[in-house]
């Protein structure tokens, strides 16, 4: 090959990656897009509080650059009316810039107005960490309808700016009773994407747990959005447990709803994934580490005890790799991670961490009382688990694996022993109680170290 076709045929593989055309209704997108992982991250609640500094949003991107993640979806609810956010935004943005790391930033709106999102996309929009398509500035959003998503991109268009629109509508339109679809439909998602031709992808935001039952909205989406030549990208959680007036809780089985998640991203060709959340402290749907495992006192309790997450996180590096290559790893260091709650589901817990009101959220009759095992392993262990006065042993085989015992009250100790070697022993950060709202129906997440 000479070097006129080479250069020809290096530019036509970059283009590949990224191609757009721009047919009179509107953009259709190329499904040949790398796969990528972000994380929803609440502008309104960075780990260190509202003056976090640059270096302390360097801390945070190390934190999840450290764990495979490509970028964060900058949440933000508001912009003209609270000055926090467009502080707190331009730190963030300094930091990933002085990182020289190519963390990748873009903004996901919620509920903020077409003039206020044209004002942070003409500031940011050329901001050498923006996340980028062919050029164009990819947005996303929580939640949305038609004409929101319409005047925004008219506001764009008329100041020369062409996004790349990553939405998350929930209605099909404008009126009044028009019903929301919180969880899409094939038949929603096919009228949205025909009806809605400015649209380049959806975004699917809201829970698919994955477990009891398997995962079933994030394959729709990859399906429907292949279909229509759109840009897939789903939301997976590890847990959700809200509070106030929202307090109600769904069961994941430990890390397992999250694995069948992650699962059902990568058979069904998902474009890209969006950890639900970075740091959503209040919906316990946070994945970032926040300081030592039994710390539980983020910004003075404001959202009451929290417990580590970051197991969760830790737990998805094997899947994220599996995702972005399409290759399931090849298991290089054993690890082990425990998920369980401080006590059983029949507990009472903190609603309102303000005031102290009690109370069981809504789903807590659904919830399982079992701590729950996930391993990564190269050979088969046994493992000695000691709850209280009671001891239950199983083996791990090599590979992925799960397993749970039973709930009960006392110390948590763990043995694991390679054919009656002893490779670690470990007593566990959180006794199991009956204090409900020392735990508040959260998850903890932890790991054993293993040699």
């Amino acid at each position: 090959m000479n070097a006129s076709c080479r250069h020809l045929y290096h530019f036509f593989a970059a283009l590949s990656f990224f191609l757009v055309t721009a047919p009179s209704a509107g953009f259709a997108v190329s499904r040949d897009v790398p796969h990528l992982v972000f994380a929803h991250y609440m502008v309104c609640c960075p780990r260190l509080g509202h003056n976090a500094t640059v270096e302390d949003f360097k801390s945070e991107i190390r934190d999840a650059q450290s764990r495979k993640l490509d970028g964060f979806a900058l949440n933000l609810g508001s912009w003209s009316k609270e000055p926090y956010y467009r502080d707190i935004t331009r730190r963030m943005f300094q930091a990933a810039k002085e990182l020289s790391s190519g963390f990748k930033l873009f903004f996901s709106f919620d509920g903020t107005s077409p003039a206020d999102a044209l004002a942070m996309l003409s500031e940011f929009g050329d901001h050498p960490n923006y996340f980028r398509v062919d050029h164009r500035p990819v947005i996303s959003s929580y939640s949305g309808s038609p004409k929101w998503g319409a005047d925004m991109a008219k506001q764009f268009n008329e100041r020369g700016i062409q996004p790349l629109l990553i939405l998350n509508y929930q209605y099909l339109s404008d009126f009044p009773f028009a019903k929301n679809y919180i969880t899409p439909t094939a038949g929603f998602l096919d009228r949205l994407y025909a009806e809605n031709p400015i649209l380049d992808g959806y975004f699917f935001f809201a829970l698919d747990l994955g477990y009891k039952p398997a995962p079933t909205i994030i394959p729709l989406v990859a399906e429907r959005s292949k279909a229509a030549g759109k840009i897939s990208m789903v939301g997976i959680s590890p847990f959700y447990r809200g509070l106030r007036g929202n307090f109600r809780v769904f069961e994941g089985g430990g890390f397992r709803g999250m694995a069948a998640q992650w699962m059902a991203a990568i058979q069904s060709g998902v474009n890209w994934v969006e950890i639900v959340t970075w740091n959503d402290w209040g919906e316990a749907t946070y994945v970032a580490p926040f300081g030592e495992p039994r710390d539980q006192d983020l910004w003075n309790y404001q959202w009451g005890p929290l417990l580590a997450h970051v197991g969760f996180l830790d737990a998805s590096a094997y899947f994220i790799d599996w995702f972005k290559t399409d290759v399931a790893p090849t298991i290089q260091n054993d690890r082990i991670f425990y998920f369980y709650r401080l006590h059983r589901k029949t507990a009472i817990g903190i609603r309102v961490p303000e005031t102290g009101e009690q109370g069981r959220p809504a789903g807590w009759e659904n919830l399982d009382d079992r701590i729950f095992f996930t391993s990564f392993l190269k050979n088969p262990v046994n493992i000695d688990v000691r709850v209280g006065d009671r001891r239950v042993l199983f083996g791990l085989e090599p590979g992925v694996s799960y397993h749970d015992v039973d709930l009960s009250e006392g110390a948590i100790t763990l043995t694991v022993r390679d054919q009656q070697k002893l490779l670690a022993e470990k007593q566990l950060e959180f006794p199991v109680t009956t204090l409900g709202q020392i735990g508040n129906f959260n998850y903890f997440a932890g790991e054993l170290s293993l040699p």
